[in-house]
C-alpha cells in the first residue's frame, strides 16, 4: 500500500486545472483569481487630509511661538477640488479624505486647534500641533500605478474583494468551480429521513461529503443512493464521469458485493491505486478517465463514514484546490495533546480530536472513538491528529500534526 504522501502526490500528478470564467465582483467572494491583476493608477490619486481639521504650510520658524494664527480662506470637503494655495500665515479647512491644497504639508486636527464657527475668518493652532506632513497621505503612498494588486491563485476574501473594488474592478476573470458528484453504494442504505427497518442504516455520507464539498468552494451534486447492482452502478457511474470529480463511498473493499472497481473499470477509468497505509481510509481508491480531452478524477472513498471524512480532507480537498490553482492550500498545523493515548494497530491513525488555543498554543483533545464506524465521535471534535505506530504511547503535552476538518474554526 502507498503512503498517504505518496498517495497525495500521485493523486495531484493527475489533476488538470480547470478553465476561467467571467464573473461580476459582487460574486467573487472565495473564488480563486484566475489572472495577475496590477494596480491600475496610483492610491490615493491625489495628496489628501487623513483628519478633520486645517491644511497649513508648516515652514521652520513657525513654531517660535506658542500658538500661531492663521487666516481661514476655503473649506475643502471630500470630493471637492481645492481653489486656492496655501502659504504663510493661511489655512484651508479640510475634511477628512479631501484633497490636500497646493502649498500644504500639514494637517492639524481640528479638536487641537482653537477655532470659533461664529467667526471662520481665523484659527489660532498651538505650536506644538504643527508638524511637517502630519496627519496626510501623499499621492502614491499606498500603491503605485503597474505595481501587482494581487495575483492568480488568489482566495478572495473581503478586504481582496474592498481593494479591487477600489480600483475599479466590476469584472474578474476567475477559475470555474470544480463539479464533484457524490453517489454512495449499498443494498443497507436509506435515506437519511426515512424510518430504519432491520439491517438498514441510514445514508450519512452523502450529506457529509455534500457539505465538505461546498467547503471547499466546489460545487456539490448529489447522485443519490445506488444498489449493489451491477446495472445500477454502471448507469450511475456512466452519469457522474461527466462532472470533474466523481466521488464514489462504499463498495471498494474486498466483500462480495463491492462492485465498485470492476464498474470503474468497465466505464473507461483507469486505476491509479486501491489502498493506502493510514486508519481509517485503508481501502481507498482513486482513478481517472480521460473522454474528449476531459479528465475526470474519481475517488472510491470507504463506505465507513469517519474513513470517509478523513480520506476526503487529507486527498479530495488538495485535489480541489489544485484543481483551480489555489496559490495556498489548507495546511496542517502542529498541536500539543491534552493527555496520553496509545496507538492500536500498524498503520498511521488520524485520530478525531478538539483543537483548541490554550495559553497562546495550540492543543489537541483526544475525544473517545472507536474506530472508522463511530460518527458519534466526530461530532465532539474538529480535527484529526497523526499518531504514528511506531510511537506507541503519547503522552501529554506530546506534539503531532494536526488537521482541522473543512472550514472549521477552533473550539
Amino acid at each position: 500500500m502507498l503512503s498517504v504522501f505518496d498517495a497525495l502526490a500521485m493523486i495531484l500528478q493527475n489533476v488538470q486545472g480547470t478553465d476561467s470564467e467571467s464573473i461580476p465582483l459582487s460574486q467573487g467572494f472565495s473564488r480563486i483569481l484566475a489572472n495577475n491583476l496590477t494596480v491600475p493608477y496610483d492610491s490615493p490619486q491625489f495628496d489628501k487630509a487623513l483628519m478633520d481639521g486645517f491644511a497649513i504650510q508648516a515652514n521652520e520658524g513657525i513654531c517660535d511661538l506658542s500658538v500661531v494664527t492663521f487666516q481661514v480662506i476655503e473649506t475643502i470637503t471630500a470630493g471637492k477640488t481645492p481653489a486656492h494655495p496655501v502659504a504663510d500665515g493661511v489655512a484651508s479647512r479640510i475634511m477628512t479624505g479631501a484633497p490636500l491644497p497646493v502649498g500644504s504639508n500639514c494637517v492639524v486636527p481640528i479638536e487641537q486647534c482653537y477655532f470659533d464657527e461664529s467667526s471662520p475668518e481665523t484659527v489660532d493652532i498651538p505650536a506644538d500641533s504643527i508638524r511637517q506632513e502630519a496627519n496626510l497621505m501623499r499621492r502614491g503612498t499606498a500603491a503605485r500605478a503597474g505595481s501587482t494588486l494581487l495575483n492568480a491563485g488568489s482566495r478572495l476574501q473581503p478586504q481582496q474583494i474592498a481593494a479591487l473594488a477600489e480600483f475599479g474592478f466590476g469584472t474578474i476573470e476567475v477559475r470555474r468551480q470544480p463539479r464533484v458528484a457524490v453517489m454512495a453504494t449499498g443494498d443497507e442504505l436509506i435515506p437519511f429521513d426515512e424510518p430504519l427497518q432491520g439491517g438498514q442504516i441510514r445514508n450519512s455520507n452523502e450529506p457529509m461529503l455534500l457539505a465538505q464539498i461546498e467547503a471547499c468552494g466546489a460545487v456539490p451534486i448529489s447522485l443519490g443512493i445506488v444498489r449493489d447492482n451491477e446495472s445500477q452502478l454502471r448507469t450511475a457511474i456512466l452519469s457522474g464521469l461527466q462532472y470533474d470529480v466523481l466521488l464514489l463511498t462504499g463498495g471498494v473493499s474486498a466483500g462480495i458485493l463491492d462492485l465498485v472497481p470492476k464498474q470503474l473499470k468497465l466505464a473507461g477509468v483507469e486505476q491509479r491505486f486501491h489502498g493506502v497505509h493510514m486508519k481509517p481510509g485503508k481501502p481507498l481508491w482513486f482513478g481517472c478517465r480521460e473522454d474528449n480531452q476531459k479528465r475526470c478524477l474519481v475517488f472510491g472513498l470507504p463506505g465507513n463514514p469517519v474513513s470517509s471524512l478523513a480520506c476526503f480532507e487529507l486527498f479530495v480537498r488538495p485535489a480541489l484546490e489544485e484543481l483551480v490553482g489555489a496559490r495556498s492550500r489548507k495546511m496542517s498545523m502542529v498541536a500539543s495533546l491534552t493527555e496520553s493515548i496509545r496507538v492500536k494497530g500498524n498503520r498511521p491513525t488520524y485520530q478525531p480530536v478538539a483543537i483548541s488555543m490554550l495559553d497562546g498554543r495550540l492543543i489537541a483533545q483526544p475525544v473517545p472513538w472507536s474506530g472508522s464506524s463511530d460518527l458519534r465521535a466526530t461530532v465532539d471534535a474538529n480535527g484529526m491528529a497523526l499518531l504514528q505506530p511506531e510511537k506507541g504511547n503519547y503522552q501529554e503535552n506530546d506534539i503531532v500534526e494536526i488537521w482541522l476538518w473543512g472550514d472549521q474554526r477552533l473550539i
